[in-house]
């Protein structure tokens, strides 16, 4: 009796485990995913933005870098819509958005986009669960 209530436990443990790792994380405010490399972007700021060399008005168009990380901060959701700031390092020149650049992008974009970083760091993550641990000899003498 007990054999078989162990076999129904690893059946439905291994039933439930691939259905619990596909579970979407929810886009709210404060959620932050990268950026890609060389990414257009549309200002959206009132006031149009400026970084060390260059300045962009509202409509006009800069890019992301690609030599340096940088994320979107989820600020505002607004029906299909998001506002997201651009996120980097405080000092770029020629035509890199500065920090704090805001754009709108689609909300399933955003979301897809969110849901696809989570999926690649929890891959990344448990890639590193199933890595070796290395053995260390005691102190030499």
């Amino acid at each position: 009796m007990i054999s078989l209530a162990v076999k129904c436990l690893i059946v439905c443990c291994v039933l439930v485990l691939p259905v619990t790792r596909c579970i979407a994380v929810e886009l709210e405010i404060g959620s932050r995913f990268p950026a890609g490399q060389n990414e257009k972007i549309v200002v959206k700021n009132d006031a149009g933005v400026r970084n060390e060399t260059a300045s962009f008005g509202f409509g006009e168009v800069c890019y992301s870098s690609d030599q340096v990380k940088t994320w979107f901060v989820v600020m505002r959701i607004v029906g299909d819509q998001v506002l997201v700031e651009f996120e980097c390092v405080p000092s770029v020149f020629g035509d890199a958005c500065p920090n704090g650049t805001q754009t709108s992008i689609p909300f399933v974009q955003a979301r897809s986009r969110l849901n696809a970083f989570a999926a690649d760091t929890e891959q990344h993550f448990m890639e590193e669960l199933q890595r070796p641990v290395p053995r260390f000899r005691g102190p030499r003498e």
